[in-house]
């Protein structure tokens, strides 16, 4: 049997490393294993879908690769069927109609906890016009295991489980309903999600039994935060489209979350394609993930280190098309300026606002930055007027030019570096000037040390 995996997302948001994680090892394992990975959206609380959420999250996965070759699945259109299951699970007096009302039911669990249905084992063979839900009959005796292939082997006392509802006084499908009876339908043969379900798959367990069906559970800890507690929307963890926007690159995100609790060796670098390649559940650890920015812009930057000039030209022109057009400058002029930035930048978004920095007509500098500007202000018409007369601009002579100065003035080479580049980039720092002045152009240069300085 050909191995499927699935990702199925609630539709109340973006897409977060959360999700995006287990969407990956989903991907990962199918692929692995020459399998098919399937998407399904659970959209049967309408209360909470929004159109916009399915977007961004369909969008967030095509981004990163993460892409089914089935028809995705919407779970509201298969409600007919959740029906009809439980339906046929009352018959086999596997679930039962309940008419408690709330108040009753909060005054049972005044009483006790552990709330227990007087309908559970009633007969109901006269039609009650009271509004009802329908729960499962949950073992009370014994215990159920659960073999995983992540957390071994997992067992729990029946007792613990209770008479969960599988449809509402509404008469829809609850998420612990639906979710098991699609994973039937899908023909999924291995169910790979976050630890906080562990008990939603024991709940489940009855729904697969009466199903017939006996996948595969793949439990993954949770992702935690800088201080080893669980995420919560306190952390404002960005999302994948939040990630996208501010520069960060496909492939340090997916390099990212597969070392956030799955590791091949010591390896720091591994790419989709090799991942696919050496994937095993088994080696996920059952330890918490944790967030680290700081791993994920080292990441970053060694990707961009490692793309193509002509690569990075792609993902500023998708990525912030607007800004660069209102430059106006040629591809040509920007390809040449990208190796410029791409050691010192730790994003695109980086590369692109200094990029468009260079081409600032004037700059506002800071009262330090003046006094670096005013420590030359004497010899400014000698340097402009050296660099006035080179006739053959380019990064050899430019530099040679810069030496002369130097030995000329006497001065070492951040006395004149830092002005120059304040001049030019409207940083101190930066890379290296002739190169940067030899690019943008002898006239373009004059031009920017005459209007600022």
């Amino acid at each position: 049997m050909s191995v499927i995996t699935r990702f199925a997302p609630s539709p109340t948001g973006s897409l977060h490393i959360g999700g995006a994680r287990t969407a990956l090892f989903n991907y990962i394992y199918a692929k692995s294993n020459n399998g098919i990975f399937k998407i399904r959206i659970e959209d049967t609380d309408k209360s909470r879908n929004i159109k916009t959420s399915v977007d961004s999250i369909i969008d967030g996965l095509n981004w990163l690769g993460l892409k089914t070759n089935e028809k995705i699945i919407f779970q509201s259109k298969n409600i007919s069927n959740h029906v009809e299951i439980v339906k046929k699970m009352i018959d086999e007096n596997l679930a039962y109609r309940c008419f408690h009302t709330e108040e009753e039911i909060n005054e049972k669990r005044k009483k006790n906890k552990k709330f227990k249905s007087e309908w559970r084992d009633k007969k109901q063979n006269k039609i009650i016009n009271k509004e009802f839900c329908v729960r499962i009959k949950s073992p009370t005796g014994g215990n159920s295991s659960v073999k995983d292939k992540i957390q071994g082997l997992i067992t729990v006392d029946n007792s613990e489980l209770d008479d969960f509802i599988i449809i509402r006084k509404d008469g829809t499908p609850t998420f612990l309903l639906s979710s098991a009876v699609d994973d039937h339908e899908m023909s999924v043969t291995d169910i790979i999600r976050g630890d906080d379900h562990m008990t939603n798959t024991f709940r489940q367990l009855q729904i697969f039994k009466f199903l017939n069906y006996f996948p595969n559970f793949s439990h993954m800890s949770l992702i935690h935060n800088e201080n080893n507690q669980k995420l919560s929307k306190r952390d404002k963890v960005l999302s994948i489209e939040d990630y996208k926007q501010k520069g960060f690159l496909k492939e340090s995100l997916i390099n990212y979350m597969l070392r956030m609790g799955w590791s091949y060796g010591n390896n720091e670098i591994i790419s989709i394609n090799e991942a696919i390649k050496k994937f095993t559940l088994e080696k996920i650890s059952k330890s918490p993930a944790m967030i680290d920015e700081r791993k994920l812009i080292y990441l970053n930057n060694y990707y961009i280190n490692n793309s193509s000039e002509q690569f990075i030209l792609e993902v500023l022109q998708n990525l912030y098309k607007t800004d660069l057009s209102n430059i106006n400058q040629s591809n040509e002029l920007i390809l040449k300026l990208i190796p410029l930035y791409q050691d010192r930048s730790s994003t695109i978004l980086e590369i692109k606002e200094k990029i468009i920095q260079i081409f600032k007509k004037t700059y506002i500098f800071s009262n330090d930055q003046k006094k670096i500007l005013d420590s030359l202000k004497d010899n400014k018409s000698f340097i402009i007027g050296e660099f006035s007369s080179i006739v053959d601009w380019n990064e050899y002579i430019i530099g040679e030019k810069i030496k002369y100065i130097l030995d000329k003035l006497e001065l070492k080479f951040k006395q004149l570096g830092q002005p120059l580049r304040l001049i030019l980039s409207g940083s101190k720092d930066g890379p290296s000037i002739s190169k940067l002045m030899e690019i943008i152009g002898k006239n373009f240069s004059l031009k920017k040390l005459n209007q600022n300085w």
